[in-house]
């Protein structure tokens, strides 16, 4: 499987960076959340639906994992043999009004 990261979830990464950053130096907020990043890459790269259905995506096409207080959303393209990244962000963050600025509600279905 290929693992791809959305550009929209470029900035989510870099966002929750910036404000972990407020409670740690930068250097070690950037080192975490990257290391979340690494864990669900490999834990979804050897099982792609480990996650569970996305609760607010009526289509079922999106699934999520949470790792030390990080919800990622993603989707499996299983034509394509790739899983991309959609949304990253805390637990405490506003899941549904991100999903709806992430605009994944008007996307194809691919």
């Amino acid at each position: 499987m290929k693992f791809l990261i959305e550009e929209n979830a470029k900035i989510d990464i870099k966002l929750a960076i910036s404000w972990l950053s407020k409670k740690i130096p930068p250097d070690k907020a950037k080192k975490r959340v990257i290391e979340i990043i690494n864990d669900v890459k490999n834990q979804l790269i050897v099982h792609p639906n480990s996650g569970t259905k996305c609760q607010f995506d009526f289509a079922d096409k999106y699934r999520e994992i949470i790792k030390n207080d990080y919800r990622t959303i993603y989707k499996i393209d299983k034509v394509n043999n790739e899983i991309t990244i959609i949304l990253f962000c805390h637990t405490r963050m506003n899941f549904q009004t991100l999903l709806s600025q992430s605009n994944i509600y008007n996307k194809s279905n691919s």
